[in-house]
């Protein structure tokens, strides 16, 4: 199937395929990939090799956990009698393509199912931590120093414990920035899900994409103002499609099968939702544009009819003789278009 360069999307390579699902990575992913990795050289010119190691496991590791997310939200839709697609990762994370039924549970499943993967993953390096230097301490239990332990006690100079931290923060970090109960990340997801069932599927997307917009304009102050740039970009992303699935409700879109693409962050990666993403954006600006147009169109005819119509009475009351010459032009100019047109196409 051939995909449309038209939307910056598509701009990927194929990575292969794993459980049926195709995995594909962004062009721009491995940009900035090259990007962290040069910043790593810069600060650190007389470690340079160090410093690069030390980013490469970390683009490594941060890949792999947004990767097997990402299948966790694909399992889930399967899981539910839903299909999954494709993965693709690019530089706010990944997005999973996944067809839930569309039913409440079944998309509360495939919300769920992403961060389920990392709540495992914690306490699965947590165990081993603890094990390892029986210190209970040697969790980064503490939500604000994500990479640091709340104690070293029984840590030793084993590399092995320091990238067991820093998996256990990246997955930590990403469960929680991704149940924030703001749309389109899983929390706001699994939100609309539970909101469902009570106001409809409609109200309860329009007040979840609303709460995001409002949650995309906070994580956007905060990433201007504290430097973080992929916080920002995130927020945009989001703000950019809450507002797009606003527009397609208002317009009566995807109301009654499927919902339109969804996405759910954690750190920047993303879960996709084309169940019913035949028409691309670009493809739906096209035919908002095209109705806009036909809107008009009827709106001129209509009134064109109104003016013949009043010209006529004027006529069969006053005669022709009282016709002004804007009257008169008026009156050949639709006489002549509906001579040459049986009737209005619109």
């Amino acid at each position: 199937m051939g995909r449309s360069l038209d939307n910056p999307i598509n701009w990927s390579l194929g990575a292969g395929r794993l459980f049926g699902i195709a995995i594909r990575v962004h062009i721009l992913f491995l940009f900035g990939a090259l990007v962290v990795i040069a910043q790593a050289f810069r600060e650190n010119p007389d470690g340079g090799i160090t410093g690069i190691v030390e980013s490469l496991g970390a683009i490594a590791l941060m890949f792999l956990i947004v990767l097997v997310h990402e299948f966790g939200h694909c399992f889930g839709a399967r899981g539910v009698g839903g299909s999954a697609e494709e993965i693709l990762m690019w530089p706010l994370g990944g997005l999973a393509t996944v067809r839930p039924p569309h039913r409440p549970g079944a998309h509360l499943v495939t919300a769920l199912a992403g961060p389920a993967v990392n709540v495992v993953f914690c306490l699965v390096t947590a165990a081993v931590l603890i094990a390892w230097t029986g210190n209970l301490g040697s969790v980064p239990w503490n939500p604000f120093r994500l990479f640091i332990p709340i104690s070293f006690d029984g840590f030793d100079a084993w590399a092995a414990q320091k990238w067991l931290v820093i998996f256990f923060g990246l997955n930590y970090m990403i469960l929680l920035f991704n149940l924030a109960p703001v749309y389109p990340l899983d929390g706001g997801q699994a939100l609309q899900a539970l909101l469902w069932p009570r106001m409809g599927y409609r109200d309860s997307m329009m007040l979840a994409s609303g709460i995001g917009m409002v949650g995309a304009i906070g994580f956007g102050v905060i990433g201007i103002f504290s430097g973080a740039y992929m916080l920002f970009g995130i927020a945009v992303f989001g703000y950019f499609t809450c507002w797009q699935q606003r527009q397609q409700l208002k317009m009566g879109l995807f109301e009654n099968g499927g919902g339109l693409p969804g996405y759910d962050f954690s750190q920047g990666h993303t879960s996709l939702d084309r169940s019913a993403a035949g028409p691309s954006f670009w493809q739906r600006r096209r035919a908002r544009k095209l109705a806009e147009r036909r809107r008009r169109e009827r709106e001129r005819i209509e009134a064109a009819r109104q003016e013949v119509d009043r010209i006529l009475d004027k006529i069969s009351r006053d005669g022709l003789r009282s016709l002004s010459p804007k009257e008169r032009r008026f009156l050949e100019r639709e006489t002549q278009r509906q001579s040459s047109h049986d009737r209005p196409r619109y």
